[in-house]
């Protein structure tokens, strides 16, 4: 019995490492990297642990990225020489510790394959794709490993198991430091949330639910009492609609919200299969399971049914005034990043499919549930890819103005020469841009050739592209490209040493965007 059990256990695990994460990871196997909201930002974050997670962001304790995923990847990166490589592996990482822990969580309550499908599901939800590969979330994606292992440790510190006690308690507090140094926010309203829910259903014993409720009490006011700079988009804008979780279309930017429609729809299965189980006589699958067992498995069910709801409802304009009364619009920059939260119930809920009909863990209807899962998430592994790796960090970071102190949104990523010849005396100059947030200005690029003495002998102003390309048509995480040119035919004197001096303006006002760490509002290159 033992050797079966093992053998279960290895060939699940095998199936974790291998169907359920080959899906998820395999775009990060594509040379280069993907062009997602948050631009080639994780990558200089991870070259510069030192300085992470604020690289090109405004510090922001509760509502920001903490330094613990960049310090999980920066071994990576010593070991490659380029953050983008250990962002990749780093994403890796989290799919794959994600995938795991929900299976070991999932497992006692639905069985080897229900777990599997769980995993899953929780791997390949769109939201969940869409956080790596559109938004370039880092830490949230580190979120989405650390949750299950939480939920793993108190069920098995509640219910037993196997392996030591002190093993659980490691691998929950692990678990937890991870989620508070990763996102403050989130794991407060993980802890508000999630926890609370689960504290309903798996704590029998007054002293434990007391307990665990001055906890989750704890974190909140630590949320609260944390001092935070205002948030960079208006909260009240963001909230969602009904359709958006369900519909496949995305936004201009290429952000969509589905929820999953497999993943839904299987939800959606179980709980008609748990009425109809209701309203039969059970007292033979009872005296199979134990009264006491389904009934746990029931509170577990209806409580992850009750979570997903109240999850959705919250990204909803409807509820405005609720995030306003209990502050909770302090601990998130959008509502909509509360789907991060929908993967634990929706994955509990479509793995209990196989519980709620046993048919459908037999092997031809568990694959088949299977692919589906795998093969609804595919239009979500698309991601828009560049070949351009501007290494440890971009040439310049801009701050558009009117932002005052707030994140730099725009990054010069890299800056070409071709120098002018005797035959072409044309000095050519290949900017490539990337913006990490919307740009509601059009900037005009100016490009100042400098003698020696710092004299400007040459210029050119345009728009970006010559007007192709304008500023606030730039969409998050996208590249652009481009040229401009100065005829130095009729330059006088010697040709050279010179520099040339670029930055952004406004063409009414003339005001310049700031550049971080320089007061006079431009960026010098040497001319090679």
């Amino acid at each position: 019995m033992a050797v079966h059990s093992l053998r279960s256990g290895c060939f699940a695990i095998v199936l974790i490492f291998g169907i359920v994460t080959i899906l998820a990871i395999a775009p990060l196997a594509y040379p280069g990297f993907f062009q997602t909201h948050s631009g080639f930002l994780p990558a200089f974050n991870t070259a510069h642990p030192a300085d992470a997670p604020n690289w090109g962001r405004l510090a922001d304790l509760v509502r920001g990225e903490g330094k613990l995923p960049y310090l999980l990847t920066w071994p990576f990166f010593k070991l490659s020489g380029s953050g983008v490589t250990a962002v990749k592996w780093g994403y890796g990482l989290a799919f794959l510790l994600g995938a795991l822990g929900t299976y070991l969580w999932a497992r006692r309550w639905l069985g080897v394959r229900g777990g599997l499908l769980a995993a899953v599901v929780y791997t390949t939800l769109p939201w969940h794709l869409s956080t790596v590969y559109v938004r370039g979330a880092y830490a949230e994606a580190w979120l989405w490993a650390w949750w299950p292992f939480i939920l793993w440790a108190v069920d098995r510190l509640a219910h037993g198991g196997p392996g030591p006690r002190w093993a659980r308690v490691a691998v929950g507090l692990l678990a937890l430091g991870g989620t508070l140094w990763t996102q403050l926010g989130l794991a407060v309203v993980f802890f508000l949330g999630i926890m609370l829910a689960v504290n309903l259903w798996i704590w029998t014993r007054r002293w434990e639910r007391i307990a665990w409720i001055l906890i989750v009490l704890l974190f909140i006011a630590v949320g609260f009492l944390a001092q935070r700079p205002q948030a960079r988009v208006p909260f009240a804008d963001q909230f969602l609609y009904p359709f958006q979780l369900l519909s496949a279309g995305s936004r201009a930017d290429g952000l969509s919200f589905q929820l999953g429609l497999a993943a839904v729809g299987l939800s959606t299965v179980a709980v008609v299969l748990k009425v109809a189980m209701g309203r039969h006589d059970l007292k033979t699958e009872e005296r199979k399971e134990g009264e006491e067992a389904e009934a746990a498995f029931g509170r577990a069910f209806w409580s992850w049914v009750v979570v997903l709801a109240a999850i959705m409802l919250l990204t909803m304009p409807l509820t405005a005034p609720i995030w306003k009364a209990i502050g909770l619009d302090e601990l998130v920059t959008t509502p909509w990043q509360l789907l991060a939260l929908a993967g634990l119930p929706l994955a509990f809920l479509a793995g209990s499919i196989i519980r709620l009909d046993r048919r459908l863990g037999e092997l031809p209807a568990w694959a088949g549930l299977t692919a589906l899962v795998l093969l609804a998430s595919t239009p979500a592994l698309a991601p828009r890819f560049t070949r351009v790796d501007p290494g440890p960090e971009p040439v310049a970071l801009f701050r558009p103005v009117g932002t005052g102190a707030t994140s730099a949104g725009i990054t010069l990523l890299e800056a070409d020469i071709q120098s002018p010849t005797e035959i072409t005396p044309t000095l050519t100059l290949t900017l490539t841009w990337q913006v990490t947030e919307p740009v509601t200005d059009d900037y005009t690029v100016f490009v100042h050739l400098l003698d020696a003495s710092g004299d400007k002998v040459a210029q050119r102003d345009a728009r970006p592209c010559s007007g192709d390309c304008p500023t606030n048509a730039w969409q998050p995480g996208q590249i652009v490209v481009d040229r401009h040119s100065l005829d130095l035919a009729a330059l006088p004197g010697p040709a050279g040493p010179y520099r040339l001096a670029l930055g952004l303006y406004l063409l009414d006002g003339g005001e310049r965007a700031a550049v971080v760490g320089r007061d006079d509002q431009m960026v010098l290159i040497d001319v090679p």
